[in-house]
This record gives structure tokens, C-alpha cells and sequence, in this order.
């Protein structure tokens, strides 16, 4: 499923509440909203009036944390929404902007990117983990034995291990830093760039296999467009944000005439 362009920049799915989070200029700020799996029943969630990006769902469906920048401020913040009331709550990680971000594989803490390393920041304690030292700009954790994330461009797929190591699973001749990926049951899906096409590729996480899945268009996606995966419905998502929506008006003028 390719979702509508008309507003979209970043998405994230949650299965277990049937919902997609993405942000929006609908209301003529960049918010985040909430849609269900078929992009209906739209409802506004922030109303910063600033700049919002990468909002990602907990792995429960109670909060989304994103990165954001209030009116006539200079530095990003990683903030948490707490969906049902609303609360905001920023997570303090001395961090002046901070890329991708994702969730601890059981909700405990926040993976961020700064300074081209990965760090996370416990929700409970507020204490800081850096996690990589030899690179990382965005990861994702489905479980705690299970810990993949990317290190750069041209510098391929990783996997890091409970013990701390780290082993590459595929090369940067496949897998760069300006590919779109996420993580679905034991493989991961990706974008490569072929010859005026964009490749769907998946990687089987339990034998190492790697196989193509479908062709697509340039005109369509971007390497960087987000993905997600919606188990529920076994499909890919996929984002827009190179093809924003303006509305024609006819506009009337006596001088026209």
C-alpha cells in the first residue's frame, strides 16, 4: 500500500491499534495525526506550531515519541505523546537535534541518533546508553536478541548482539544509509536503486537469504521514503513526501476582465 501523498511525511504503523501516525500540514502547521489502516477517520494529535518528524509508535500503542522544535527555537527535542490524554513529555538527552528514532524492544527506552552514533535513553530513569562507536543512524529493535541498524552511507546492515558485537549482515554495495527498511517478523524489508527502478528487496534474518520482491517506479518513491510493515494485513507501507498535494483555485478580478 502506497499511502496517499496529499500531506504525508513521515509514518509509522501500529497493528495492535489499527492505526497509522504521520505527520501533516492539513491544519497549515506540521502536526502528527492519527489515521486508521486505511487513512480514515483523521484526528489531529499535536498542536505545536512548530516542526514535527520520525514519530514512532510504541511497541504497545500507548505513547508516540518523535523529535520536535517549538516556535522560535533553534534545537530538536525527543518527545513522548501519551495518545490517550494527550500529555506531552519531553526526554531530556543534552541532544541539540537528533535523527531517526525507535523504541527499545519492550518499551523501556528510546533509540536516538546524534553525531552519527546510536544512544538510548531509559523512559523510567532518564539515564543515557550509548549503544554503537563506530557508527549507527537508525535502528530497530523487535526483540532483545534482536537489534538491527545501519551505520552509514555505503557501510551496510548491522546486527548488534546482547554481548555488544557487532556482525554485518549485508554489504553497503546492497544496503546503504539512503535506503528505506523496517524490521517484519524474520526479515527485513529495504529499497536498492536499480536503473530507472526502485527494487523491493527482503532479507531473511533466520537462513541469511536475500531475494527481490517487486519492481518499482522512481516516480513513485525515493530511497529515503519511510516504510512500515503492517503484520495484520501483511503489507508494506510506504510515504509520499516527494509529491505534496496544492489545491487550483480560479481566482476573478476586475482588472482580468
Amino acid at each position: 500500500m502506497i499511502v496517499p501523498p496529499a500531506f504525508l511525511l513521515h509514518a509509522a504503523c501500529h497493528t495492535a491499534r489499527h492505526a497509522l501516525a504521520y505527520v501533516s500540514n492539513e491544519s497549515g502547521y506540521m502536526e502528527i495525526w492519527q489515521a486508521d489502516a486505511y487513512m480514515e477517520n483523521r484526528q489531529q494529535l499535536t498542536r505545536l506550531h512548530g516542526m514535527v518528524k520520525y514519530p514512532q509508535w510504541s511497541n504497545n500503542g500507548r505513547y508516540i515519541a518523535f523529535v520536535g522544535r517549538f516556535p522560535a527555537e533553534e534545537e530538536d527535542k525527543l518527545m513522548l505523546l501519551e495518545v490517550k490524554t494527550g500529555q506531552l513529555t519531553q526526554l531530556k538527552t543534552g541532544a541539540r537535534w537528533h535523527g531517526q528514532i525507535s523504541w527499545w524492544y519492550d518499551d523501556s527506552a528510546v533509540i536516538f541518533s546524534h553525531g552519527s552514533n546510536l544512544f538510548s535513553i531509559n523512559l523510567s530513569s532518564g539515564d543515557i546508553n550509548q549503544l554503537t562507536v563506530k557508527g549507527g543512524i537508525g535502528a530497530q529493535m523487535p526483540a532483545a536478541d534482536r537489534f538491527y541498524f545501519s551505520k552509514g552511507r555505503n557501510r551496510g546492515l548491522w546486527q548488534l548482539l546482547p554481548d555488544g558485537s557487532e556482525v554485518q549482515l549485508l554489504p553497503g554495495s546492497v544496503f546503504s544509509s539512503r535506503t528505506a527498511w523496517t524490521v517484519a517478523e524474520q526479515g527485513i524489508y529495504f529499497l536498492q536503486q536499480k536503473p530507472d527502478q526502485l527494487l523491493v528487496s527482503y532479507y531473511d534474518t533466520a537462513n541469511g537469504q536475500l531475494k527481490d520482491v517487486i519492481l518499482l517506479p522512481p516516480d513513485l518513491l525515493h530511497l529515503l521514503s519511510i516504510m512500515s510493515f503492517d503484520a495484520e494485513n501483511q503489507r508494506l507501507l510506504f510515504e509520499l513526501s516527494m509529491h505534496p498535494r496544492a489545491d487550483i483555485h480560479k481566482l476573478s478580478h476586475p482588472l482580468l476582465h
